[in-house]
């Protein structure tokens, strides 16, 4: 029996090694982007809607894939699937460092299928085979995307910059070079999946197609689905575009990459405090209310003192990611079996990143209009009011 429960203990260790390093690559391909946009776009002779279509098709890939993600589950063993889309990510980032318009596009949409399908499926995992800690093994993998989208973002334009020094003769551009450069982190789970320790479960005999349409019948799915929807909205229209908004208020490049940086790097506090203590923090709705209240506070700090731009993107990475945590969570709190759980996140990808995917474009185009920011973020203000009526709305009920 000691046996046993020690091979147990062995497997489920690397299971959340392989968890946490995949949850590493599944926010940096997309937000070591931005830093770079303007250098890619003066390069390549890109309008501002070509810009925000690079960071809005891995999101439409999200929404596509998604459902996909959740098929694959009635045949294939999820550690499989998930070590798929690792790779998936790799090949993507691998063909955007070519440093061409059709290669970027391409892969972001490689990038953007890998990522579909660990949001996807880690929740289901969870829930599966921890769960009775989903929502402090939730918050250490989004610590681990937080990680993971800081150092792509805050070391984009330092990479780009080394790589253009005279010293250097590299056949690429600097910022193909630092895309180049962040694939690395895509190989750390490969590494650990071609261990070959990873436990694989077999996947289930059927396929039920009855959990996955009435979910869409749900109040309570449509609930969740809509608040991990405008989380996804406001977080991939901030990522997309904060550091273009910081540097129309007179910071550098350099600077505003950085800053983006701190808004990846605060999204990890969130997950230090809930993970160890959840159950002392009060009900869900009142930690919701919180985080899209601080989140609606730090877009309007953009708009109205720009000079604290600095604060504005700690407190923002800090709310959109502690609501990003808990929606995450609701997915596996307000759900009965894995299968469901799986369903929903699929629904709630969709939908989410469909919608997100819309955002960074049409921001982009009303910049173009307007040739201010102001519009813009009176529009991201907008939406932040919104999401705190849909969290009040998602968030499982206290108990009385």
């Amino acid at each position: 029996m000691k046996r046993l429960h020690k091979l147990a203990q062995h497997d489920a260790a690397f299971l959340l090694l392989f968890i946490f390093l995949v949850a590493l690559s599944l926010r940096g391909p997309v937000t070591g982007l931005p830093p770079l946009l303007d250098r890619i776009s003066t390069d390549l002779n890109l309008s501002s809607s070509q810009s925000g279509l690079l960071t809005s098709l891995p999101l439409l890939a999200f929404g596509f894939f998604a459902p996909v993600a959740s098929w694959l589950t009635r045949h294939f063993r999820i550690e499989r699937i998930l070590a798929s889309g690792v790779g998936l990510i790799a090949i993507g980032m691998v063909i955007r460092a070519f440093g061409s318009i059709s290669t970027l596009y391409i892969g972001a949409i490689f990038i953007g299928a890998g990522i579909a399908i660990g949001n996807v499926l880690l929740p289901s995992l969870l829930k599966r085979e921890f769960p009775n800690y989903v929502v402090q093994l939730t918050a250490i993998y989004v610590l681990m995307m937080s990680i993971g989208g800081f150092l792509m973002s805050s070391l984009a334009v330092p990479l780009s910059l080394y790589a253009e020094q005279p010293s250097f003769n590299l056949p690429m551009s600097g910022w193909s070079f630092a895309l180049a450069c962040q694939s690395v982190l895509i190989l750390l789970p490969l590494v650990v999946w071609f261990s070959c320790k990873i436990t694989q479960h077999q996947p289930p005999q059927t396929g039920n197609v009855e959990i996955s349409t009435s979910v869409w019948r749900s109040i309570t799915a449509w609930q969740v689905a809509g608040f991990l929807a405008v989380n996804s909205l406001i977080n991939y229209i901030v990522v997309a575009w904060v550091p273009a908004i910081l540097m129309s208020n007179g910071y550098t490049d350099s600077t505003a990459g950085l800053y983006q940086g701190y808004l990846q790097l605060a999204g990890a506090m969130p997950s230090l405090i809930l993970a160890p203590f959840i159950n002392r923090l009060g009900s869900h709705r009142r930690l919701c209310l919180f985080a899209t209240g601080l989140t609606s506070l730090s877009l309007a700090g953009f708009l109205f003192i720009p000079s604290w731009s600095g604060v504005w993107s700690v407190s923002f990475g800090f709310g959109v990611s502690m609501g990003f945590i808990l929606g995450l969570s609701f997915v596996s709190l307000r759900t009965n079996n894995p299968k469901q759980a799986a369903a929903l996140s699929g629904m709630a990808q969709l939908i989410g990143y469909t919608l997100a995917a819309i955002g960074p474009v049409l921001i982009g185009a009303l910049y173009d209009w307007q040739q201010s920011w102001t519009a813009s973020l009176y529009v991201m203000l907008s939406i932040g009011l919104i999401w705190m009526a849909l969290g009040w709305m998602a968030s499982p009920k206290p108990d009385r």
